[in-house]
């Protein structure tokens, strides 16, 4: 496997990235939202240790990537602003990664009032600050708020700085008068320095979040997390808006109007998510920038405790959304990347069997339009990708099946744990020959019949196929399905939501948005479904709060209108098929799907 991750490394500097230096050096600033198509998100490297850390723009055109590992100490760079990297020793005075673990890089911030950074371990790690920048001297914190030389001294590393727990990226607010420093141990703490990092104090008060609880579809409990991995972001206004990660189906947010001395109890926040690292950023123009994991995992079994982690379910994907006007409203919602591996057979331990998928990012500005962003756990999984924030203000996205399936989720689960905390997968829908359109292909979603997926131990059964894809979000919107009903299918429930529901989960009902069956036998509106036919549906929703509606449109013509089943602040951004057969059955064909939201 090392062999076939080294062919993949050279793979994407040899022919993928080359590709893309016309594409973007052509591309045009400014914001479009009506005009040609933006370029989808690109993959143009691959992180030296996971995302979340040690990602950092050094002047114009050079951005690093450091690297945790504690021995060669060294780091991805590009000098032609994001295009093209490759991989350097640092400087002899670059100080060793003492603390944490080679998977996570230390990071860094600079001091937008002295020019110098600040470099931080995620573990217990010593501070540093440089004079004479990332390649100059690199000067340790002590205890007493000073500044020294001597920290290779192993006699006199007794007296250096360490900030406890683990620590998530520094902030400098206020113009650079005051740097934040989040870290979690019970709940978050954030430290603080009103001297560029030399004294530091506690904020007054810790955020935390409640524990996960058995109920609804849960029969048993999540792994507990306390309000972890937060991410800060400095408003207009002076406040601090934070989000913690937690083991709750939401990340939660606090707020501070003190410049982080005290935060507001946190609450449920618009973003999704679980067990998962979650990013806030702000743009050179004022714009936020959020990129977190909008997945829901499956329901936890019996047989999970919370005392650990378990079978991450939700971490193969990476999704961003961008703000205008301080995080009151949001475009995107859209995945910037799926994960390459998800359907693999091996999944849970191929190349190692450390954490994995997508989940962790941070990013750096490269213009007035594109981001590069870091993505990732495990070095199959980690990506370096450039996103153009116009995509995010897009308003279509149609897939007729000319490029497989690529655009999907559609993978199901081997419910054994295997390796670190992971399930093997088996494909969970597949492409077949469209008989409407014998040159075309259409998606099958049906019962699978493989006793793999099945774990009589735990209770999971795993094998009603399904399938999603995302579409930019919108609280207006309508969705185009073409299917055909085989003549032995059970059918399939579709499920308008706002949030990726893994293929296979039967469960999802109360959270969707809009959802209903299409199945022989079943109504749309006024009409009724038939085995052996195909179908052109409609659904134009106008609105995602209570008392919102659907119209249905069946073949182009008006049947029906479908009542709102749940509320979101979000708006939908996802067409959610599973099968809903308990057997054997010919399956359903998904033909065509598009949205277009307002």
């Amino acid at each position: 496997m090392e062999r076939f991750q080294t062919m993949h490394i050279a793979f994407l500097r040899l022919f993928l990235i080359p590709t893309l230096l016309p594409l973007y050096a052509a591309l045009p600033t400014g914001a479009v939202q009506d005009g040609p198509a933006v370029p989808a998100p690109q993959v143009v490297g691959v992180p030296p240790s996971d995302a979340g850390r040690g990602l950092v723009r050094v002047s114009g055109t050079e951005i690093r990537h450091y690297s945790g590992d504690k021995k060669p100490l060294h780091y991805l760079v590009s000098r032609d602003n994001g295009l093209t990297w490759s991989d350097e020793k640092a400087p002899a005075g670059y100080p060793p990664n003492f603390g944490g673990i080679p998977k996570e890089s230390p990071d860094f911030a600079q001091n937008p009032r002295t020019k110098e950074y600040i470099r931080v371990q995620p573990i217990r790690g010593f501070v540093f600050i440089s004079q004479g920048g990332l390649d100059g001297k690199w000067l340790a914190v002590t205890k007493d708020g000073k500044l020294t030389a001597d920290w290779r001294d192993g006699r006199k590393q007794g007296d250096l700085l360490v900030i406890p727990g683990i620590i998530r990226s520094p902030l400098f607010i206020a113009g650079g008068r005051r740097l934040l420093l989040p870290t979690h141990g019970n709940g978050t703490t954030v430290y603080i320095s009103d001297d560029g990092g030399l004294n530091w104090r506690k904020s007054k008060v810790a955020v935390t979040s409640p524990p996960h609880e058995i109920g609804g579809e849960h029969k048993g409990l999540r792994w507990q997390n306390n309000a972890v991995e937060a991410t800060i972001v400095e408003l207009r206004d002076g406040r601090l808006w934070m989000l913690v990660r937690t083991s709750q189906d939401s990340h939660y947010e606090s707020f501070s109007t003190d410049r982080g001395e005290t935060w507001s109890k946190a609450v449920p926040s618009r973003f999704h998510g679980t067990l998962t690292m979650p990013t806030l950023g702000k743009l050179n123009d004022g714009r936020l920038l959020a990129l977190w994991t909008n997945t829901h995992p499956l329901p936890e079994l019996p047989t999970a405790t919370g005392s650990g982690e378990d079978a991450f379910t939700n971490r193969d994907s990476i999704h961003a959304a961008i703000s205008n006007d301080d995080g009151k409203t949001w475009n995107g919602f859209r995945e910037v990347i799926l994960d390459e591996h998800r359907n693999r057979a091996d999944y849970a331990t191929s190349n190692g069997s450390a954490d994995r998928g997508k989940h962790q990012s941070q990013f750096v500005q490269l213009d007035a339009n594109r981001v590069l962003i870091s993505i990732g756990q495990h070095k199959s999984h980690r990506r370096l990708v450039i996103m153009d924030t116009r995509w995010l203000y897009e308003k279509t996205r149609s897939c007729d099946f000319s490029d497989g399936l690529a655009s999907w989720t559609h993978h199901t689960f081997i419910p054994a744990i295997k390796g670190h905390c992971a399930y093997n997968r088996t494909p969970a829908a597949e492409l077949v020959a469209n008989p409407d359109a014998p040159e075309a292909k259409a998606m099958r979603i049906a019962w699978l019949d493989n006793p793999a997926l099945v774990n009589e131990k735990n209770g999971a059964d795993y094998r009603r196929g399904g399938a999603t894809w995302n579409f930019p979000s919108g609280t207006n919107g309508q969705a185009d399905i073409a299917f055909r009903l085989t003549d032995k299918t059970a059918g399939v429930r579709l499920s308008l939501t706002d949030t990726l529901f893994n293929a296979c989960d039967t469960v999802l009902e109360p959270y969707a948005l809009y959802t209903l069956k299409l199945a022989p036998g079943e109504k749309i509106g006024s009409e009724t479904l038939k085995a052996g036919e195909s179908y052109r549906l409609s659904l134009k929703w106008n609105g995602a709060d209570k008392g919102s509606s659907a119209e249905l449109f069946l073949d182009g013509r008006k049947v029906g209108t479908l009542p709102l089943n749940a509320p979101s602040l979000n708006g939908v951004s996802y067409l959610h098929f599973v099968s809903m057969a308990d057997g054997p059955d010919s399956g359903t064909l998904i033909q065509r799907v598009s949205a277009k939201v307002k």
